[in-house]
């Protein structure tokens, strides 16, 4: 009887052994597959990036009329002072001031300054 008991708990161990081992093989193929799955993520993300890194900026172009130029517009930044505006856009053709400071350009183009600093603007059409 004690025998057979010890056999018994000897099979059952052996039975958890066997399906822990099991259940550790599993998780490592898991794990595996996993990061074989991120790693073909990173590939696919730099893939996508890589356009990116090397689309060409346009970069301001500094002229007494680089407000003609679509890309000197799109440098523009909120709170930038009247300087900065002046040297990407050059001299507006017309200044009309106070705490709300308008400056217009040929072709309904405009700037808007509150309280010396860029708020908005319209981009020539």
């Amino acid at each position: 009887m004690r025998s057979q008991r010890l056999m018994k708990n000897g099979l059952v161990v052996c039975l958890l052994l066997t399906l822990s081992f099991g259940s550790m093989a599993s998780d490592s193929d898991r794990i595996t597959q996993l990061e074989k799955e991120v790693q073909e993520l990173k590939t696919r993300l730099s893939t996508l990036e890589s356009p990116l890194d090397k689309a060409v900026i346009q970069k301001p172009t500094l002229t007494s009329e680089g407000w003609r130029k679509l890309a000197n517009w799109r440098s523009l930044k909120k709170g930038m002072s009247f300087e900065e505006v002046r040297e990407i856009l050059g001299e507006p053709g017309r200044i009309r001031g106070g705490t709300l400071t308008d400056w217009t350009y040929p072709d309904q183009a405009s700037v808007t300054f509150l309280n010396d600093r860029l708020f908005g603007w319209t981009e020539p059409r």
